[in-house]
This record gives structure tokens, C-alpha cells and sequence, in this order.
């Protein structure tokens, strides 16, 4: 029987094969574990190929340039807890679909409904989504001249005689004309406060993200914000479930890292929407 020389070792042939199998299993285990490593670093997130604007642009399978404040929410929030984003884009009810089938980690931005539980995982407090937590909130405000005696009580507009302005394709249209509101419709904020201005018309109903950026970046000081909102509604990044269960930490920092960095980030990017976004279809 034959000897091998392992360095200054002296080996018999079987045991140095036993020895090479053994070094090169090894060195497989590790590239596989290298690889679920990186897997697991990198997030297949996914949303709607149209433009819901300000929180996500452009058309298509992939994210514009700029790409919305939800995409820049979320680039932030990986960048800090060091894990990468791969973004699908696919029509609402698809990416639905491919949430619940765990072809997608993670999908935004989603309104809560019982029924949608079964496509993913929301962040929930006391059995009820937890809005501390969400992506954004989608308020429609009401927004008038500081001298002006028209309010809103929650549910009626108060010494209102003329109309009230809002965007085009904005769901706050259909909903105030529902309850018999006039409404002016124009394709930006800028029209909006322009008319309002003008005495046009009496207030504007316009998202509370996008007015308030326009109005402090032109230093409009003299149109006011009236309380409360005429509409509010949360939206979340839901997880799948497969996701949500083999990573449920990782998760949790996620939706911590949004609740704690929402407010301070959206207000550091709106502005760089308002000139050349000023007129996108809304998220209903």
C-alpha cells in the first residue's frame, strides 16, 4: 500500500482521501452558508408598477428617478440596518398574489383590510394595526386663508360659499361631491393656492404631506391648516408570512426603524417632489 506526504505528514492513501473529502465538504458547507448569508441581507420588496405620487414614481418594472418618498423611507431604513433592496414592480393585485405565495418578502403600500391578512403580515398592536408603525398616512386636509370663518367639524364644512379646490384624480374629489360639495378641480397644489389666494375659491383640500411642503417652501405663512383631517387612512410594508415567521426580528427592526425615522425623513424629502412631480395620480 502506497503512502502520500500532507506537508512533513506521512498518510496512507485512504485516509488522505477521507482527509480531501472531508477539507472540501467543508469548504462547500461554507459557500452555501456564505450564500444563505446573503440571501437573507438581501429583501425582494414589492409595489404597484403605477405611480402613486408623492410616495412612489414613474411607470413600470422599475423605480423612477427620484424614485417617491416611500422608496426613500425604505433605501434609509436598509442602509442603517445594512440589508439590500431588490424593488418588483407589478400590478396591485399581483403583487397581492406574489406576496401570498412567498415569491416577495415584503410588499408596500398597503391599506389594512381583515381579508388581506391572509396575502401578509401587518404590524398589529391590541389585535388592530399598529399606525405608530406605518409607512405613511395618506390625510386629505382642509387648508384656507388665515382671515377666512370657513371650518370643517369632522364631518361638515362651516360657513362654506363657494368651492373648495382639490387635484385632479384625487379620491377626496369623488368624496366631496358625495356629500354635495362643489369642487374646483386643478393639476398641482401651486394652482390649488394660487386660486385660494386669489379668492377663487374658499379652501383647498389637498394631502397634508404634499401642502405642507409646498407651503413652507414658498413661505405662504398667510394660508392656514385647519384640524381635523377630512380623511385619514394608514399604509403599511406587510411582510409574507414566510418571511414574517423565519425572520421575525429583522422584521420588527424594520417596522421600528420606519415608526422612529418616518416623520424626520419624509419632511427631508418631500421637497425635491414638489417642482418636478406636480401633478401625479394619488393613492386612493
Amino acid at each position: 500500500m502506497g503512502i502520500s506526504y500532507l506537508g512533513t505528514l506521512i498518510v496512507r492513501p485512504d485516509i488522505a482521501k477521507l482527509l480531501w473529502i472531508l477539507a472540501l465538504s467543508s469548504l462547500i458547507n461554507s459557500v452555501h452558508s456564505f450564500t444563505a448569508e446573503a440571501d437573507q441581507a438581501k429583501l425582494r420588496i414589492g409595489y404597484n408598477e403605477n405611480s402613486s405620487y408623492p410616495y412612489f414614481l414613474g411607470e413600470g418594472g422599475k423605480p423612477a428617478t427620484p424614485p417617491g418618498v416611500s422608496i426613500d423611507i425604505l433605501n434609509k431604513v436598509a442602509s442603517d440596518l445594512d440589508f439590500d433592496i431588490e424593488y418588483i414592480r407589478r400590478p396591485g393585485r399581483r403583487i397581492l398574489k406574489e406576496l401570498k405565495e412567498n415569491n416577495l418578502d415584503a410588499a408596500f403600500i398597503f391599506s389594512y383590510k381583515l381579508q388581506r391578512e391572509e396575502f401578509g403580515v401587518y404590524p398589529m398592536k391590541n389585535g388592530k394595526p399598529d399606525g405608530e408603525r406605518r409607512l405613511a398616512v395618506l390625510s386629505y386636509v382642509l387648508y384656507k386663508m388665515a382671515d377666512s370663518k370657513l371650518e370643517w367639524d369632522g364631518e361638515n364644512f362651516l360657513n362654506l360659499e363657494g368651492a373648495i379646490g382639490a387635484n385632479s384624480g384625487y379620491s377626496i374629489v369623488a368624496d366631496l361631491r358625495k356629500k354635495g360639495i362643489k369642487v374646483e378641480e386643478a393639476r398641482s397644489p401651486k394652482n390649488n393656492f394660487t386660486k385660494l389666494k386669489r379668492g377663487r375659491i374658499d379652501g383647498v383640500a389637498d394631502q397634508g404631506i404634499v401642502a405642507d411642503a409646498y407651503l413652507r417652501k414658498n413661505n405662504l405663512d398667510d394660508i392656514v391648516k385647519v384640524s381635523p383631517p377630512i380623511a385619514t387612512k394608514d399604509y403599511f410594508l406587510i411582510f409574507s408570512h414566510e418571511f414574517s415567521k423565519s425572520n421575525p426580528d429583522l422584521r420588527d427592526k424594520i417596522w421600528q426603524a420606519i415608526a422612529e425615522n418616518r416623520e424626520e425623513l419624509s419632511e427631508q424629502f418631500m421637497p425635491r417632489y414638489l417642482e418636478e412631480y406636480q401633478f401625479q395620480p394619488s393613492t386612493n
